[in-house]
This record gives C-alpha cells, sequence and structure tokens, in this order.
C-alpha cells in the first residue's frame, strides 16, 4: 500500500473539495458556528476525503494560552487505598498534554465527609477552570457544582462512578450495571446448575451506594426466573471478626452454597474463607489494589473484575485535550471494558 503525506492539504485545498469559500471551512475546523448543516457536512466529508489532519503543535506555537483542569477526587486512605491508583494515569496523561498548554489540579477530600468536600466545590467556583473531572460523591454539592459551570460552558466529566439523572455532564468508567451481570454470568458457568450463591457487602458509610447497588442490580438481573437461590450478608462494622463469624455462619448453614459474589470489601470476605474451605467456592469480585491481588494469586479469590482506575485518569484527561486542542465534541458516556482477572494472567495485565 503507497503512503502519501497530507503536509500541503490545509483550508485552502478543504475549501476547494468542499466547492466552498475558506471562511466556512475555518469556522468547522475551529468548531465555531453560523455553517449550515449541509455545508458543515460537505466540508467534513472533504477533511475525509482528502486525510486532512491539523498541525496541533503548530496551532499551539501560535498560541500561549494555558488550560487548566481540576480534579476532584477523594484522598487515598488505609481502608480505602484504591484512589492511589488514579496518579499513574494522571501523571502519563500530563506528560503528553502539558506541551499543549493543559494543566491538571487535582484536589482531594474526604470520602465520607460532605463538608470537605463542599470546601473543594466552592474552591473551584471561586477560580477559572477550563474543564471539571470528578467524582461526584455528593449529590447536591455536585448539583451545585454542575450548574455553575452550565452557566459557563465548562465541561464537566464524572470518573469511576456516576449519578443517574443529571444532565450537562459525562461519565468514563465501567457500567456498573453490566458488571454485576457479568459477575453473575461468569458464577453461573463454573458452579453446578443447583447450588446457591451468597451476595456479599462490606458497606461503609463513605462509600459509594449508588455503584454497589447498580452492580447488585445488574447480577440479580442475570438470575431473574432462575431457581437458583440467593443468600445474603451486608456488614456495616468493618469489624473483623464479625465479618468472619457471619460468613462462617452461612457457611455451616447452606452446605448447597458454592458461588460468591462480593459488591464491595472483597478482602475482607476473602479472610473469613481457610485454604481448606476455599477449594468448595468460587469467588468474584472488585479492584485490583494489593491486597486483593494477593489473594487472587494464593487462590482464595478467583475473579477479579478491574475499574482500571489508572485509565479512567489517563484519558478521562485525553478527552480534555480532544476538546480543548482538537475542538472535539465530548460525548455523555465513555465506558471501559470490563476486564476479567484471575490468577493465570494477572501477571501480563496492563494497568494503563
Amino acid at each position: 500500500m503507497k503512503i502519501t503525506e497530507n503536509k500541503n492539504i490545509g483550508i485552502k485545498e478543504i475549501a476547494e473539495r468542499a466547492k466552498v469559500s475558506t471562511g466556512p471551512v475555518d469556522k468547522v475546523l475551529n468548531n465555531r458556528g453560523g455553517v449550515s448543516k449541509a455545508t458543515r457536512d460537505r466540508i467534513l466529508q472533504a477533511i475525509k476525503d482528502l486525510g486532512y489532519t491539523p498541525n496541533i503543535l503548530a496551532s499551539r506555537l501560535k498560541s500561549s494560552r494555558d488550560y487548566n483542569i481540576a480534579v476532584l477526587i477523594p484522598e487515598a486512605t488505609d481502608i480505602i487505598p484504591f484512589w492511589s491508583a488514579h496518579r499513574v494515569g494522571f501523571e502519563a496523561a500530563l506528560k503528553e498534554v502539558s506541551p499543549f498548554g493543559i494543566n491538571i489540579n487535582v484536589l482531594t477530600f474526604k470520602q465520607n465527609n460532605e463538608d470537605s468536600f463542599k470546601i473543594r466545590v466552592d474552591e473551584v467556583i471561586n477560580e477559572n477552570y477550563d474543564g471539571i473531572f470528578m467524582v461526584p460523591i455528593f449529590y447536591n454539592q455536585t448539583l451545585r457544582l454542575l450548574e455553575h459551570f452550565e452557566t459557563l460552558k465548562i465541561p464537566v466529566i464524572f470518573f469511576d462512578s456516576d449519578i443517574p439523572g443529571l444532565s450537562n455532564r459525562s461519565f468514563i468508567g465501567n457500567n456498573s450495571r453490566d458488571s454485576g451481570y457479568l459477575a453473575a454470568n461468569l458464577l453461573d458457568y463454573t458452579i453446578s446448575k443447583k447450588a446457591d450463591i451468597l451476595i456479599a457487602s462490606i458497606i461503609r458509610e463513605e462509600d459509594n451506594h449508588i455503584q454497589f447497588s447498580a452492580r447488585e442490580e445488574g447480577f440479580l438481573n442475570y438470575f431473574e426466573g432462575s431457581e437458583r437461590k440467593i443468600i445474603r450478608f451486608n456488614d456495616n462494622t468493618g469489624n473483623e471478626q464479625l465479618i468472619i463469624n457471619g460468613i462462617s455462619e452461612i457457611l455451616a448453614n447452606n452446605r448447597n452454597l458454592e458461588g460468591i459474589f462480593v459488591v464491595n470489601g472483597i478482602d475482607k470476605i476473602a479472610s473469613a474463607f481457610t485454604p481448606a474451605q476455599k477449594p468448595n467456592y468460587r469467588m468474584i469480585g472488585y479492584d485490583l489494589i494489593d491486597e486483593n491481588i494477593q489473594l487472587l494469586k494464593s487462590g482464595i479469590i478467583d475473579f477479579l473484575i478491574s475499574q482500571q482506575p489508572q485509565r479512567q485518569a489517563y484519558q478521562g484527561i485525553k478527552l480534555f485535550y480532544d476538546h480543548l486542542i482538537l475542538k472535539k465534541p465530548i460525548d455523555s458516556s465513555y465506558f471501559l471494558p470490563l476486564d476479567i482477572v484471575m490468577k493465570t494472567n494477572i501477571d501480563y495485565y496492563r494497568f494503563l
């Protein structure tokens, strides 16, 4: 196949191909209005036919403008180390977008403290940001932020979790409901046809209850109409001994139990199983944090669904680059693949 360069293709050549003047072409390339749909379509087709790609670095050199992105994310703790994984993605993205004048300001807040979140929202509202990338933990403060930046036409992208029913925002991450459905599908294949299933969850005040409810809903949707017995275990204490006692009681009283779906806190649930007990069960849950990976490698956990925090962070920042530099519109949602990680493939898994 012969490859030809398009370095001589510019606005003039596009205009000639589309049979229009250069003015409408300039407007389309810079995502400005004032061009009819028919003319816009002709110009876009000409761009496609000619294989035109803009010289972004040259455009950047003509402008000294910087773009500032605010990132609102819970702080990582010993109890919830998950949020530390995003840093890798932010750093990788920044290396690529900083030459184009894009900066990010990471603002952390306490996940279980709405006042902490409100302080960060106030800071963001009072500064001049060109985009907001955030985890929407608290509804009222998130709504206040959205309404403010909607009037300024500043893009807001949620990551990790979404809040149903809100408009004027985008989302990047896993589809929580579909991830639960996938977990059910996998367990259904790997346990006996008449075996029972346990849905277990460790729910803390600071957890994302909307996301967890969606996982469970998707899981139960798969088994709708099924004769499988579904057993539940919920803990809101976080007390390791109480969790072990509760799980042990369920195992003793349900001899037909084979499948375990952990909505949240799989490390705590897994600790209730002895190595001698584990071969009788299949366990699936979430998050590739260090502790879970070790439990996966030891055989206590069978499957982990990756939420891909590094990729969420990386691709989310790249969406702002696409919008601010390439002038591309931002879609309402960007769902990442649902990756199943096992003991046999964890060493080959790419986190970014």
